[in-house]
């Protein structure tokens, strides 16, 4: 199923409402944040990452680089981004309610954080994770928050945004572009290796791939206008040449097909010496497109399908277009990319 929207102007009375499809970006929007393992540490030992992709989800020791994806049109300069980081329950709601003080966060980062502290400042960072003996498996641990505050104009920094997001009452943030995002260390069984429980893991849990990012490696796009039709295979950042009343259509790319199977160890937790189970599943992936301008009977994909099209028309005076195409699974995966179109007639 497909959701079309016009993208031409709509002609009517001063009592319409203009009409703005949800696709369209005007501003600055935000698509959230990803984490790769740069320099793993020694629980990667027992991990095997498939070749030309990129673990997703973080063991103790290891070194991971952190990025925010964001779109925007060409004359938006967003400002580097402050990185917040806690790992209790409620820990950024209480800095937004309560704000207060702000400390660095300790390096190499502990798994048990109980208030916000202050990670770092820029479009990526990077940091490194202490040992296992600082991740609490209790009911208070709630995974790493990561709480990105930024700034849509360079008339606005990044700070003051930080400043009026911890003040109340909480004006002025129309000017800040700030998100939030939540990274479970794993998987567990790797982070524990040595525990009694774990000694016999079954071969299965063992040899399975870890999280890996359903990086977007390219694009078939093809241009189509009644019986011509023109096949090209793109990558990222390309810019593909279009004329007026052309269809398009663009498949992504994800590398190993996106999407993974996977088994999880599931403790039963209840009374007696039960055994441990494994539960299979399988990820799915969800795409997120943006353009940076308007075009006609745009389509997308409006649930989780990996193998989708993104097609539209091309309007009858075509200005220069970035598509923004997001892919997220639903364990740590992340990926984003961009797309470029111009006009093949002068």
């Amino acid at each position: 199923m497909r959701t079309l929207a016009l993208g031409a102007a709509i002609l009517c009375g001063a009592a319409c409402i203009p009409f703005e499809p949800y696709w369209w970006i005007q501003d600055a929007r935000l698509f959230g944040t990803r984490m790769t393992v740069v320099e793993p540490g020694g629980y990667s030992t027992l991990l095997e990452v498939p070749p030309g992709q990129q673990r997703a989800s973080a063991l103790p020791l290891d070194t991971v680089e952190v990025e925010w994806l964001y779109a925007a049109t060409e004359d938006i300069e967003v400002q580097p981004p402050i990185w917040l980081a806690c790992t209790r329950p409620g820990c950024i709601e209480a800095f937004y309610n309560r704000g207060h003080g702000l400390l660095d966060c300790p390096q190499p980062l502990p798994f048990d954080i109980p208030w916000a502290c202050r990670l770092g400042e820029g479009h990526k960072i990077r940091f490194g994770f202490a040992g296992a003996f600082t991740l609490d498996l209790d009911y208070q641990f709630a995974g790493l928050s990561l709480l990105t505050i930024g700034s849509r104009t360079p008339e606005v920094p990044s700070a003051s945004c930080l400043e009026r997001y911890q003040k109340s009452p909480h004006v002025g943030l129309e000017q800040c572009l700030i998100g939030r995002d939540i990274h479970v260390p794993g998987p567990l069984w790797a982070v524990l290796p040595f525990a009694p429980e774990l000694g016999e893991l079954p071969l299965a849990v063992i040899t399975q791939a870890p999280d890996t990012h359903p990086d977007i490696i390219g694009f078939r796009v093809s241009r189509e206008r009644g019986a011509d039709r023109i096949e090209l295979l793109v990558e990222p950042e390309d810019t593909v040449l279009v004329e007026p009343g052309e269809h398009v259509t663009v498949l992504p790319l994800l590398v190993g097909g996106g999407a993974q199977d996977y088994i999880d160890l599931v403790d039963p937790d209840g009374p007696g010496p039960e055994p441990t189970e494994l539960l299979r599943g399988f990820e799915q992936v969800q795409l997120e497109v943006a353009m940076s301008a308007l075009v006609e009977e745009f389509g997308a994909p409006t649930r989780y399908d990996p193998h989708a099209d993104i097609e539209w028309v091309v309007p009858e005076h075509p200005e220069p277009l970035t598509m923004f195409l997001s892919a997220r699974d639903d364990r740590a995966g992340a990926s984003f990319a961009r797309l470029h179109f111009a006009s093949d007639t002068p």
